[in-house]
């Protein structure tokens, strides 16, 4: 019920696009007309032509294909310790970029800034050849905790990076629920905040599998990216069921709506969290939420929501009862009331 976003089926629109698309025969590898709506969507979408989009199948192969164009193999990745790429992809991102480090700063459910990086910048001197040499930073968004960035707090982060010169990537596989939670636009949270790479997922939203790597600016001249999606197997044959998620999510807002839907049932949850004189773990005043609660369960608790067919997910990184309740674009309020009535 609320084991994760991951659970939902797809919607409906985008399985329907799917079969539009496997009427005939189509160019293969990107050259069919979908995959031209689905990057024209994009563009649209972000603001800009000033972007490279690529079409992958996961979520682990987008960061990786990301992250191996802003760092070489001896590099270093700055990232946050619940990070996906440093918690949940095994070592895809080190694979993908040849053997870059990743290096965890702060702490679980804080967001990143300027003074986490002038301290990693600090403690990694570029005259020591016999260290780690941090080359980009990933920030998530939403980020494993459910907070949204708000488009200045990004802007400041992605600022002191590049005077440090290193790259900047978002694990984006909640975009649509950040953009939704901050009222932001797609273009404010990415490019004009100084995004170099955008792993931009729909997957969670509500597709099959639509997973994007987009470069933006000057990670466009680095040319290497084609062959890296090849190398990594995912260069998929019959693309036209890739874009066509795209396209059904991207044309008329249905990866917001959908985002919306899932993020107002997740506050409705805290909500009734908070009535019961439970405690709600990683809240930050002023912080926008996503489609993600957190909430601090005894074993009492825990059971009864069981009993019931609530599904949750124990969630280490904040203590050994905090549980994670995902809300996804087919979740309900009545779902909520079953929480309300499991809880008593």
């Amino acid at each position: 019920m609320f084991g994760s976003d991951n659970q939902a089926p797809a919607h409906p629109a985008v399985l329907q696009a799917m079969v539009e698309a496997n009427a005939g025969q189509a160019p293969s590898y990107g050259a069919d007309p979908w995959s031209d709506a689905a990057r024209a969507l994009m563009a649209t979408t972000f603001g800009t032509d000033d972007l490279d989009i690529y079409f992958v199948a996961t979520g682990g192969a987008a960061n990786g294909l990301a992250l191996s164009q802003l760092v070489r193999p001896w590099g270093a990745v700055v990232c946050a310790p619940d990070a996906h790429i440093i918690a949940d992809e095994g070592s895809g991102p080190e694979l993908f970029t040849g053997g870059a480090r990743l290096l965890p700063v702060g702490a679980p459910g804080i967001l990143i800034g300027p003074d986490d990086l002038d301290a990693v910048h600090g403690a990694h001197p570029a005259s020591f050849v016999h260290g780690m040499q941090p080359r980009a930073v990933s920030l998530t968004n939403l980020t494993e905790t459910g907070r949204a960035w708000d488009p200045a707090q990004l802007a400041r982060t992605c600022a002191r990076a590049r005077e440090l010169g290193w790259g900047v990537h978002v694990d984006g596989a909640r975009f649509g629920n950040a953009v939704v939670a901050s009222g932001a636009s797609p273009a404010a949270l990415s490019w004009q905040a100084g995004v170099d790479a955008l792993s931009f997922g729909l997957t969670k939203t509500g597709a099959v599998m639509a997973e994007a790597v987009i470069l933006f600016g000057t990670a466009r001249t680095d040319p290497s990216l084609p062959y890296a999606r090849k190398r990594a197997g995912q260069l998929i044959s019959k693309h036209r069921f890739l874009a066509a998620q795209f396209v059904a999510m991207l044309q008329d807002g249905l990866w917001l709506r959908l985002a919306a839907q899932a993020n107002a049932v997740a506050a409705e949850l805290a909500a009734v969290f908070t009535a019961a004189g439970i405690e709600l773990v990683f809240e930050a005043p002023g912080t926008a939420r996503g489609n993600e609660v957190f909430a601090r369960l005894d074993a009492r608790a825990q059971a009864a929501l069981g009993d019931t067919g609530v599904s949750f997910y124990p969630w280490l990184p904040g203590g050994p009862d905090c549980c994670r309740f995902v809300a996804g674009w087919t979740s309900t309020q009545d779902h909520v009331r079953a929480v309300a009535r499991a809880l008593g």
